[in-house]
């Protein structure tokens, strides 16, 4: 019952910070025809609740596949971590206690550290909307930013995948690394 209530708290506040840097950044237009050139860096972020690394494994190997040398970054939300592909090379964030403050919010080090890593793309794999994630991928400056459609989600991410609803688990990911690339 109190983690449940904590994790509202820092949902809560969360999603004020989101409204917060969204009024605060300018917009920037994306042209759809030249938004998928030039991904260098790319920012993953990591359901807390684990995925199936199949489902990641296709999500993966598009994005390697279309953006031929990109370096990969894995954000490992809280939870069980990033389990990745054996041969799949990335550095690794793992997301833990000391990298969040008391109000749920990523401390400086953490901001600092996605930043430094100048994504041009970043993708959401959590397959429901993630406050903490949105959040990672705001500040991180990302040219394209995907995730599966939520209404939440519509003013941080420039590319929202909404999969027919019969489709579950690994099939949401097909559709995603499809549209990728």
């Amino acid at each position: 019952m109190l983690r449940k209530l904590r994790n509202s708290f820092h949902d809560k506040c969360l999603n004020l910070m989101i409204g917060f840097s969204i009024n605060r950044r300018q917009s920037k237009e994306l042209s759809l025809r030249n938004c998928w050139d030039d991904v260098l860096n790319c920012l993953l972020f990591w359901p807390g609740d684990g995925l199936d690394v199949k489902a990641a494994d296709i999500v993966i190997m598009r994005i390697k596949k279309r953006f031929q040398g990109v370096k990969l970054t894995v954000v490992a939300l809280p939870g069980i971590g990033a389990s990745l592909p054996q041969d799949v090379e990335a550095k690794i964030i793992e997301i833990n206690k000391g990298s969040l403050n008391l109000f749920g919010m990523p401390v400086r080090a953490l901001k600092d550290e996605i930043l430094d890593i100048r994504a041009d793309l970043a993708v959401n794999l959590s397959p429901e909307y993630n406050p903490l994630a949105s959040y990672l991928c705001l500040i991180s400056r990302a040219k394209v930013s995907v995730s599966f459609a939520d209404l939440r989600g519509d003013s941080v991410f420039n590319f929202q995948i909404a999969p027919n609803p019969d489709r579950e688990g690994i099939d949401r990911y097909r559709v995603m690394a499809n549209y990728i690339g």
